[in-house]
């Protein structure tokens, strides 16, 4: 899906409402002008006051920069014994089929049902708390049996009506064809459990974002513009932003800050303006400021005056 211009973008950063449109207007971006008010007459001119038009979006825009929306960083992954009551007996009434769908995708959580699994370690899980899908359980399962062979796929439960969905990410340590990030199966399931919601898309663009990539097997802290300067923390990474095209639909930008990590990525979810998920892509995500170098400026200054070698 090509860019969608002209667009405005709406990130975490403390602006306001207003000042936001007034950039955009500014700028010639979404929005536009509308149909004029009643003519006035100012020393010998008409002047007609313009109505900007609502910009169309899958998200509201009003009050976004300073309401929670967006707000959280990174989700929530509790152990079994963490989880709620309520989840956990979700869970167990739903193991049976857990296991017999995670068969179907090549996933053996009982070692003693494939000649391949025998001596391999054991299953484990967590679940990532969604709150962009509170009538959802999100599971990530994984197995890891050192470098080279690690296995890991999703599991969605729904609370009310619904199935059991499976969602391959790695097996042995090998993702897909298409990385379950970017594939067919993980946008369908999405839009599915937006539908199974009562309240559909949530207006939480960020924490949808952070869902999607739990969904994929991915643990993300996105990075989010700080509210103290000196509280910047190397590598600067762009903060998470809402792009929104004044033909419809948006784009959810953010990068993953997960430390320590050699190579932060940035992922992008396209939504049509009917809230439905169009296409995700995830790169390398572009610093914007150089890393310190190994000696610091007090190293550099102990060596003055010194003779060279």
């Amino acid at each position: 899906m090509k860019a969608l211009l002209p667009r405005f973008a709406l990130s975490l950063a403390p602006l306001s409402m207003a000042t936001l449109l007034a950039v955009s207007a500014s700028s010639g971006f979404a929005q536009s002008s509308g149909q004029p008010g009643p003519a006035e007459d100012v020393h010998g001119l008409k002047v007609r006051e313009i109505h900007p038009v609502p910009t169309p979006s899958p998200f509201p825009l009003e009050g976004v920069a300073g309401s929670s929306a967006g707000r959280v960083q990174s989700l929530e992954f509790r152990a079994p014994d963490a989880m709620s009551a309520a989840d956990a007996e979700l869970v167990a009434s739903a193991q049976a089929e857990i296991e017999r769908r995670a068969r179907l995708q090549g996933f053996y959580l009982d070692s003693s049902e494939h000649a391949s699994e025998s001596g391999r370690g054991a299953w484990g899980y967590e679940q990532a708390v969604c709150p962009a899908f509170p009538d959802h359980v999100v599971l990530e399962y994984s197995r890891n049996n050192g470098a080279g062979d690690v296995s890991l796929f999703s599991v969605v439960i729904p609370r009310g009506e619904g199935h059991v969905r499976v969602i391959p990410a790695r097996r042995r340590s090998y993702s897909l064809f298409t990385p379950a990030g970017a594939n067919e199966l993980t946008l369908n399931d999405f839009n599915h459990m937006v539908k199974e919601e009562p309240n559909g898309l949530s207006p939480d663009w960020l924490t949808l974002g952070l869902c999607y990539a739990a969904l994929a097997g991915g643990h993300v802290r996105a990075a989010l513009a700080v509210a103290v300067p000196s509280d910047e923390e190397y590598p600067l990474l762009m903060p998470a932003e809402l792009v929104v095209s004044r033909k419809g639909g948006a784009e959810v930008h953010f990068a993953d800050a997960t430390a320590p990590k050699s190579k932060p990525l940035e992922w992008t979810l396209m939504f049509a303006q009917s809230g439905k998920l169009l296409k995700v892509t995830h790169k390398p995500a572009n610093e914007l400021v150089e890393k310190p170098t190994k000696e610091s400026a007090v190293d550099l200054g102990s060596n003055v005056g010194k003779p060279a070698n």
